[in-house]
């Protein structure tokens, strides 16, 4: 069974795209989510990852459930189940 892999490096092209798909400027979201301009500035740049709460703040600001945002994290299609083993997205 593949390992758990994650790239964190991905999380600032999470939150650029979803930014830009949602036509939100840094300081719209920071209003929207709770985050400050400053840490969603960090993000964005990849100077910081967020953590939990942070993250948990963004999918609410963006309407998508938190598995749905940070799906891109995951290496090579894979994810963990519900079991926290990774599978591959045609495992189920």
């Amino acid at each position: 069974m593949p390992s758990s892999e994650f790239d964190l490096s991905r999380l600032r092209g999470i939150i650029n795209r979803r930014r830009a798909e949602a036509g939100l400027t840094f300081e719209q979201l920071a209003e929207r989510s709770g985050i400050s301009r400053q840490t969603l500035l960090n993000v964005s740049s990849g100077k910081y990852y967020g953590d939990l709460r942070t993250w948990l703040k963004l999918s609410r600001a963006f309407g998508i459930g938190l598995d749905e945002l940070l799906a891109d994290v995951w290496v090579s299609g894979s994810r963990p189940g519900a079991d926290g083993q990774a599978h591959r997205e045609s495992d189920g």
